[in-house]
């Protein structure tokens, strides 16, 4: 996938530099279709690379806790904050903006209401003095208007003033005024000023207002003035100039740009600057002029208006004496309270992080430490939190590590110990069978544990008898080692010393008996034995036996069955027991079976035992075998019918065949 996408981004890239110069210098050519190809190929690439450097950057940068938390912060706290305050600035400025624009409308409507009222009172001025004549009527209306552009220019600036006649316009039924007439023939323009159009007939009731005429914008008044019989129009005219616009932002701190004709739609070009700067809100505000030819409301201008927060706040709540002159005290306080939570909220924020940062660095050198093999190390714990007991969580595991690991230690001490005891018990019992003649021998131990507390033996006493032995020492393990070596050496020193030295024809019972006194004088109460000391004599074809305790081997002759449990209790629990022996005649094919209850107290999946019933009938069946052969066989049933479950007891079995 990597390298398909790297041969596509690279294809791209060739594509789009080609196609581009390819534009650059022979535009119409066919092969201007290159850079498109190049555009869309990075175009299916990129979300491919976004994705990348997205995992990248969540992998490298998010991998710290502590980047973690400030992004967790910056989402839940931080983002709201910014969108909420950017969502009440937004419509601070709406609001604020709208009175802005309200703000300028009426000073606009205060320049045309001082036109009017200087205008009215030209006229006042003149209907009160003048009485006498054209020449003085026309002197005193000169003084009256002198007058009031005196007083206009102090305040808005140059106003030009022209009286007009009307005359009603050849071929035209609408009203019209020109300059004219006989009483104000004399009357010069007061100051000169552009010449002025006809008055249109819908001005002719009077009018005072802002006014589009040829491209500009004027504020214009017109009143009428009655003469006798004839009626004549003052007209006031103030361009929207930029003095004009720096007296109204001198005298209100009204900042506008020059109008600009909005036209079926076309863009407007007006510079200002973005939202606030410098605590002044920036806004478009419409300016709706008359149009002076035809006295509709059209040829909409717009200004870029900037206005001081404090002004609007001025005009429109400290001059009203109301609750609202105390709102902007009362929004500072808040906007003050508010930045200093949110002050005190990251402090606490941070300390916080902190805290948790820290817990997580010392957990993370910890396991550091525990890596390189220091297990010493602890983490130092200064409070009683979540992340604090969880540190302290990590120094008692690490005092559980140290101590598992000595357990360990001493455990793998002692399977040292116990393979040792395994191989040195392993050389207890007989590394070779013997051979005798008339007998095949066959015999096999499988500890449940390492060690074993099954006990075999065979011990020769001369060319054509020798002892068989098999015993069950109680418990497993270690112990149960032990004292099947000591059992071991024991019986071998008590049958060599009988046979060998003065008690040379001592009976197997008085073995056994000998056998057990010393086991109850050497072992602890809780210590005992149960075995079969059997004497095989080859000449005779006999066995003489003495059973101490243990399982009765069995004696399997023409497919019968008989036990060999004639003998006593259990060494070592008594110190003088009485024990009895047995001789049997034996015949060709005759063999006896000696075992322990690991053979038949084995049990199944379902914790059925084998028994002795199974063993029986297993040794009839197949009485025919060899010694070893027969062996094998018991095994294996044993092995099937245990089918992999845990041995829970020594096994052993013991074989002595008289083949025919």
């Amino acid at each position: 996938m990597k390298t398909r996408m790297a041969k596509l981004t690279a294809t791209a890239v060739v594509l789009y530099v080609l196609g581009t110069a390819i534009s650059y210098f022979s535009p119409n050519s066919i092969f201007t279709i290159l850079e498109g190809l190049g555009t869309l190929g990075l175009i299916i690439t990129l979300p491919y690379y976004l994705v990348k450097l997205v995992r990248s950057v969540k992998n490298r940068w998010l991998w710290k806790v502590r980047n973690k938390i400030i992004v967790s912060y910056a989402f839940v706290g931080i983002i709201p904050m910014v969108i909420l305050v950017l969502l009440l600035w937004l419509t601070m400025r709406l609001v604020v903006g709208q009175l802005a624009a309200l703000y300028l409308d009426s000073e606009l409507q205060n320049v045309s209401a001082r036109l009017r009222e200087a205008n009215q009172g030209i006229a006042l001025g003149y209907y009160q003095k003048a009485g006498s004549g054209t020449a003085e009527a026309g002197r005193i209306l000169e003084d009256q208007a002198r007058t009031a552009l005196g007083q206009l220019a102090g305040q808005l600036g140059t106003v030009s003033w022209k009286v007009l006649q009307p005359v009603q316009a050849q071929g035209s039924t609408s009203g019209a005024v020109q300059r004219g007439g006989r009483m104000l023939a004399a009357i010069p323009e007061v100051p000169p000023s552009e010449p002025v159009k006809p008055i249109p007939g819908w001005a002719l009731k009077g009018f005072s207002g802002l006014v589009y005429d040829d491209g500009k914008l004027y504020f214009r008044s017109v009143g009428p003035l009655r003469s006798r019989d004839t009626v004549y129009f003052s007209c006031l005219q103030l361009p929207f100039s930029q003095d004009l616009i720096n007296r109204i932002q001198q005298d209100t701190a009204l900042e506008l740009s020059i109008p600009v004709p909005l036209h079926g739609g076309e863009d407007v070009d007006v510079s200002f600057s973005d939202f606030v700067t410098g605590g002044q809100i920036n806004y478009i505000g419409l300016i709706v002029p008359v149009n002076w030819t035809t006295g509709q409301v059209s040829n909409q201008h717009a200004t870029a208006l900037r206005v001081p927060l404090r002004t609007v706040y001025d005009h429109y709540f400290t001059e009203t004496q109301t609750l609202g002159a105390y709102l902007f005290p009362v929004f500072t306080f808040l906007g003050s309270l508010f930045v200093l939570v949110e002050l005190i909220s990251f402090v606490i924020a941070v300390v916080i992080a902190r805290s948790i940062t820290r817990t997580i660095h010392t957990l993370d050198e910890a396991t550091t430490a525990i890596q390189q093999g220091n297990f010493a190390y602890r983490i130092r714990t200064r409070s009683r939190d979540q992340l604090e007991a969880m540190a302290a969580s990590f120094n008692k595991m690490s005092e559980s590590i140290v101590s598992l690991m000595q357990q360990v230690s001493e455990k793998q001490r002692l399977d040292k110990e116990i393979e040792i005891a395994r191989e040195v018990q392993s050389k207890l019992f007989p590394q070779k069978l013997p051979s005798f003649k008339n007998f095949q021998l066959a015999a096999a131990c499988l500890p449940a544990r390492q060690v074993s507390g099954d006990y075999y033996d065979f011990i020769p006493l001369g060319a054509n008898a020798f002892d068989v032995v098999i015993g069950d020492i109680s418990g497993k393990g270690i112990s149960a080692a032990l004292l099947m070596a000591s059992l071991q050496s024991s019986i071998r020193t008590i049958i060599s010393y009988q046979t060998l030295g003065a008690n040379r024809d001592a009976s197997v019972a008085k073995s056994v008996s000998d056998v057990n006194r010393q086991l109850y004088h050497q072992t602890s109460p809780d210590k005992f034995a149960t075995l079969v000391l059997s004497r095989f004599d080859a000449e005779k074809l006999t066995v003489t036996y003495c059973n101490a305790g243990h399982n009765p081997p069995l004696v399997i002759s023409d497919h019968t069955i008989r036990h060999l449990s004639k003998g006593g209790m259990v060494a070592g629990l008594f110190e003088d027991p009485e024990y009895d022996e047995e001789t049997l005649q034996l015949e060709r094919d005759d063999m006896v079976v000696y075992y322990t209850d690991g053979i038949v107290e084995a049990e199944n999946p379902s914790g059925e035992q084998y028994g002795e019933d199974r063993l029986a009938e297993l040794l009839i069946a197949n009485a025919f075998l060899t010694a070893d052969d027969l062996q094998a066989l018991i095994l294996d049933q044993l092995s099937c019918w245990v089918a992999g479950g845990d041995q829970r007891d020594d096994m052993t079995v013991v074989i002595v065949k008289m083949p025919g």
